[in-house]
């Protein structure tokens, strides 16, 4: 396994100062390298714009030690860096007592901290930042081979290994999908209807990455988040303004919960046949009109990739007194990189919903709800959401999205940076065939959202197929059964392609030769 890379910036207009921090901390690191099982690299900045730079440059970087009092426009840059940036650890020697707002800094005093000092607050911060407590529970459960006399019956394998009928299931799926399968009655691995250990301080982790005030897990998908947001702000004689395009688990909810539903049009593209976003006009018509409305549901972004310009349409939103649900499910990833901001927490909405598996490292059916409403009943919440969840639930899929989580976290920006790479060959090699080419959002977009500002994720391609004389269901045929390549879905005319985490260069090239036979 390699070594993870730390990169530390230390960034001040006075390079002799600087200097010598950058050689006592990698003297310090030196010193601490075994025992860490990590790598550390100091580099000097001179000016907030060269951090700048470097946070949009430096995958690895990690943290930013910013001497205010050598730079005049650290508190003007540090609020920039910290939206380009947020999961980085950053700390400040202020000048005087001036602090930025709304930045979370760890204060440093320039004539009395020692860079050993410095360096154990360094470790600390990374260390807390790159905990999966209940994952590493988990893992310590497994190893201490527990003897079980509880659920589930397979007893962490148990009861298919020696079987003659069933022991090649166990053989596929390999034992530890077996011992991570545990039971309630493991209470060190706490409890997902109510967490008191592990499990809560994983979601707190998970709401400090994702920007929320709280996060909650989910395991059976965003279906079940959704309906638990439906449930807890409309419910039986409420009134929800939602999307006619809307994933179905919110017309599940309109049926389940007794909600009258106010339908927005749906936008289309009937020529390559994508639904789009609802015109900003529409949604502000309806807000209007339904005054009464408990809540507003919109999916940003879409299964194509459209986003919605949401920052006007949720402030109009909350004048009206309406609570904002978006549905993110296809948009996990858009927290930890400058090119996907911003996301609908930033734009201010109260409720989230993600399906971390899709686009993240979690498993299927694993998914997050964040919430940031002011006015946020915990207690309600947890009844309603207990309703829908399994007392049985999936432990290695709490795992899996603590794990999603910290590989976020920790290395969100520089795997974007490689995804956006990676669609960059395919676009680029898919255009070069002279037969297929990927739709650009003026391609895409539906007129009528031809006034709004409308954007686009740029690891969802849409490849046009008419020119190759197949229909795309046919294509889609031919390179799963001739070449091996699932694609995730077709219109009559089109391929859809996901760009993820887990996309490779090898992928690349072999989808393109596909492409090119």
């Amino acid at each position: 396994m390699r070594e993870p890379q730390v990169h530390v910036a230390i960034v001040s207009g006075d390079p002799v100062f600087a200097t010598r921090w950058v050689d006592e901390l990698t003297r310090c690191a030196a010193l601490e390298q075994r025992a860490l099982h990590s790598g550390f690299h100091f580099r000097a900045l001179k000016t907030g714009e060269d951090m700048l730079f470097a946070a949009g440059e430096d995958g690895l970087l990690q943290a930013a030690v910013v001497d205010a009092s050598t730079l005049p426009d650290a508190t003007s840059v540090l609020p920039v860096l910290a939206r380009l940036r947020p999961e980085l650890d950053l700390f400040l020697m202020p000048n005087g007592d001036t602090v930025p707002d709304a930045v979370a800094v760890e204060l440093l005093h320039r004539e009395d901290t020692r860079p050993s000092q410095l360096f154990r607050q360094l470790v600390s911060a990374l260390q807390r930042r790159s905990r999966t407590p209940f994952a590493d529970t988990l893992r310590d459960y497994v190893y201490s081979a527990k003897d079980a006399w509880h659920t589930p019956g397979h007893s962490g394998g148990d009861s298919l290994r020696d079987s003659p009928w069933v022991a090649d299931f166990y053989e596929l799926m390999g034992e530890h999908i077996f011992n991570t399968d545990l039971s309630v009655s493991v209470q060190t691995l706490d409890s997902l209807l109510e967490p008191h250990s592990v499990i809560q301080e994983a979601q707190a982790l998970a709401a400090q990455a994702f920007g929320a005030r709280h996060t909650f897990f989910v395991t059976n998908g965003t279906s079940t988040a959704n309906k638990v947001i439906l449930q807890q702000l409309a419910g039986a004689g409420g009134k929800v303004i939602l999307d006619q395009a809307c994933h179905k688990s919110v017309h599940h909810a309109v049926v389940l919960f007794g909600v009258e539903p106010v339908y927005l049009p749906a936008s289309m593209n009937t020529r390559f046949g994508f639904y789009g976003p609802v015109p900003q006009k529409a949604v502000i018509a309806a807000i209007d009109t339904n005054p009464d409305a408990q809540l507003l549901v919109l999916t940003s972004c879409t299964y194509d990739g459209f986003r919605y310009d949401l920052a006007p349409i949720i402030r109009h939103a909350h004048a009206a007194g309406i609570k904002v649900l978006v549905d993110e499910a296809w948009y996990a990833h858009g927290r930890f990189h400058p090119e996907l901001h911003p996301c609908a927490l930033d734009c201010g909405a109260d409720y989230v919903t993600q399906s971390t598996h899709k686009m993240l490292s979690a498993f299927s059916q694993a998914s997050m709800i964040h919430v940031s409403d002011p006015d946020f009943d915990l207690h309600r919440f947890r009844e309603n959401l207990n309703m829908h969840t399994s007392t049985s639930p999936q432990y290695a899929m709490i795992a899996s999205l603590d794990v999603a989580r910290k590989q976020m976290s920790m290395e969100g920006f520089a795997r974007l940076e490689d995804c956006f790479r990676i669609a960059t060959q395919l676009r680029e090699g898919i255009d070069r065939t002279g037969v297929f080419r990927v739709l650009t959002l003026d391609d895409m977009l539906p007129h009528a959202l031809r006034d709004d500002t409308i954007r686009l994720d740029p690891l969802k391609l849409s490849v046009d197929v008419s020119a190759s004389g197949y229909s795309a269901r046919q294509l889609q045929l031919l390179l799963f059964e001739d070449y091996g390549i699932q694609i995730e879905k077709v219109t009559h005319n089109t391929l859809s392609i996901l760009v993820t985490l887990g996309s490779t260069e090898s992928k690349v090239l072999r989808l393109l030769n596909a492409l090119q036979a």
